[in-house]
């Protein structure tokens, strides 16, 4: 069956798994002057040494979901939001929400949350996908699109899932069906859609 689903990058939030609300928890965190990483909607995030979020790479226990920029210093000067906070975008001044020109990004803490992902590479058979269910698999780090602020991240490939492990990154939960037949998601095909749990919190959030 062809995939319909087109695809996704980045983690996209699906629901929490101890609130009925419809929407996200979201809340404000600084990105350090000068960083030479772009964040796009959907990157994974890991807290660092000074208390700033930066990108997350594969093994790197993940503490937040990358939203939108709610500001930062642009290059000519102007203060800017959007969908992602560009590479090195520089400030003057402290790593604080305080500080007028620091870069200060919306973000999902990602306790309790659930999160689908697209993983790349297709299962032999139906049968197969589903064996995976309870597995866990790290991120495969991707630069995302300054077009249309989209996160380029996936899952590692389906021979790289494997029971729990201290390094890994999401824990499969579910595989969502979309359409009345349920088979628009099709894990035979490239680029299906997965539900997973953050398996590896970060103990500074």
């Amino acid at each position: 069956m062809a995939q319909f689903e087109p695809a996704q990058g980045g983690l996209r939030w699906v629901k929490s798994l101890t609130s009925g609300s419809s929407n996200p928890p979201v809340e404000e965190r600084v990105v350090a002057s000068a960083y030479g990483t772009g964040l796009f909607r959907g990157d994974p995030l890991r807290m660092a040494t000074d208390g700033t979020l930066v990108a997350a790479a594969a093994t790197e226990s993940i503490s937040h979901v990358m939203v939108a920029a709610v500001r930062y210093y642009g290059s000519d000067g102007v203060i800017r939001s959007g969908q992602f906070l560009p590479a090195s975008t520089t400030y003057t001044g402290t790593y604080s929400r305080a500080n007028p020109l620091a870069s200060v990004i919306l973000v999902i803490p990602v306790t309790n949350q659930l999160f689908e992902v697209d993983v790349t590479t297709a299962n032999a058979t139906q049968t197969a996908g589903t064996a995976l269910i309870g597995q866990c698999v790290d991120v495969v780090a991707t630069a995302g699109s300054t077009t249309t602020g989209v996160s380029g991240y996936t899952t590692d490939t389906v021979a790289n899932f494997a029971a729990t492990t201290v390094s890994a990154q999401l824990k499969l939960i579910q595989i969502p069906e979309y359409g009345m037949s349920g088979m628009i998601n099709d894990v035979t095909k490239t680029y299906w859609k997965r539900i997973f749990e953050v398996y590896e919190i970060h103990a500074a959030i």
